[in-house]
């Protein structure tokens, strides 16, 4: 990355609005089925329980956040009925009670949920729905309100498939429909030379990264052997190789074993301090070039979050893109609106070369433009809502009333 911030951006300010005097908030349970399984190192899932949040104001503005988390704590502490308990228990009453069920600025909210630790997938579904609100009455995109800069953002194919076979079909599928990123998720029991090897032949010029998730063990000299002869196939990025919580271990290992391919950060980084921390220990060991960043909006809180982390990768001369939770129509754009943010260069897990679901809640999917980019949203969200087909597809539902 270049040592001069871009000249056209500003740092955005939060933005001062008309309180929201709340009058109900919904919680939905939605468990819609997927069009394929998707497979990762720690499950495989044929249908993605998620939790959607709706605020509704006495002036009747109605917006709608997601806590795309999994049906189980695999990928993060938290799962679709902890989020549900941490809304319905905590956050929502702490509003309703401290608050008076009027949220005045970003801070009344975010203040009062740092009394509860963690949980940041609940509280950006809160806060997804708060961005909403402020668009709806400013009338301002959220590109505005981000300090998003770029007119479309480059678009990555995240694969998760049990087999070599599945992986080698699905690349195919992406390459085909034009994707110049794949993403192919890996762990120790899959023959990775074999698969990254094969497609790097087959894909020479497609960017090619794989993720663990979590997967191997940094000093486990068989996983250690894996990683390492990674470099061979010049790919993008290798993702979170190792323990969910750790950072300090992944530094070391690149440093040690003087691996050149860069290593992001994916379920390690939850907070600001976390990005801050990271950038310090590979300031430490002399390998910056080699961190980049995956900034997850739900993970960290959410998208204010994410700018102040994207901000701080700019002055850190970090790469970062933005990375999906198999989000719903709604958050994808959101997330296409965030990843306009200068700082996010690389592809991010943006849609698949077909739809995840077999039925979404809003109207129009992202679509691929043909040098593998996606149109950030000028107005608006970039979709329209379809609340009756959120209403069929709802499997649990809870109301709140805020006053």
């Amino acid at each position: 990355m270049s040592d001069q911030l871009p000249q056209d951006y500003a740092a955005p300010d939060l933005p001062e609005h008309d309180p929201f005097e709340l009058s109900e908030a919904t919680i939905y349970h939605l468990a819609p089925e997927l069009n394929f399984p998707f497979t990762t190192s720690f499950g495989s899932y044929k249908r993605r329980d998620t939790v959607l949040l709706a605020l509704r104001t006495t002036d009747d503005l109605v917006a709608l956040g997601e806590a795309p988390t999994l049906p189980d704590p695999a990928f993060d502490s938290e799962y679709v009925y902890g989020v549900i308990d941490v809304l319905q228990r905590f956050l929502l009453p702490m509003v309703r009670d401290q608050l008076g069920g009027t949220v005045a600025h970003y801070d009344d909210f975010w203040t009062t949920f740092k009394k509860i630790k963690g949980h940041h997938f609940a509280k950006s579904s809160f806060e997804s729905a708060y961005w909403q609100l402020v668009m709806q009455q400013l009338e301002q995109p959220l590109v505005a309100l981000w300090g998003g800069v770029q007119e479309s953002v480059p678009a990555g194919f995240s694969l998760g498939a049990k087999t070599a076979e599945e992986i080698f079909q699905r690349a195919a599928a992406a390459v085909e429909r034009g994707f110049g990123r794949i993403k192919v998720k890996i762990w120790p029991e899959l023959d990775v030379a074999h698969v990254i090897g094969t497609l790097r032949e087959k894909y020479p010029d497609v960017m090619l990264q794989v993720d663990a998730n979590s997967a191997f063990d940094p000093r486990d000299p068989d996983h250690q052997r894996v990683l390492s002869s990674l470099d061979q196939f010049e790919l993008l990025l290798i993702e979170q190789p190792f323990r969910h919580d750790d950072i300090f271990d992944h530094a070391r290992f690149q440093a040690e074993h003087d691996l050149r391919t860069p290593i992001t950060l994916d379920e390690s980084i939850k907070t600001l301090e976390d990005a801050r921390t990271a950038a310090e220990i590979w300031r430490m060991f002399g390998i910056s070039d080699r961190l980049f960043l995956n900034i997850k909006p739900p993970r960290v809180g959410g998208y204010w979050q994410s700018v102040l982390i994207a901000d701080l990768a700019l002055q850190e001369h970090l790469e970062c893109w933005v990375g999906g939770m198999l989000d719903m129509t709604p958050g994808k754009w959101m997330n296409i609106t965030f990843a306009s943010h200068p700082a996010c260069r690389l592809p991010g897990d943006h849609m698949q070369p077909q739809p995840y679901y077999q039925q979404d809640i809003a109207t129009p999917l992202p679509t691929l433009n043909p040098d593998s980019t996606i149109t950030v949203p000028k107005t608006g969200m970039g979709c329209e809502i379809d609340w009756a087909a959120v209403e069929k597809m709802t499997v649990g539902k809870w109301i709140v009333k805020m006053r």
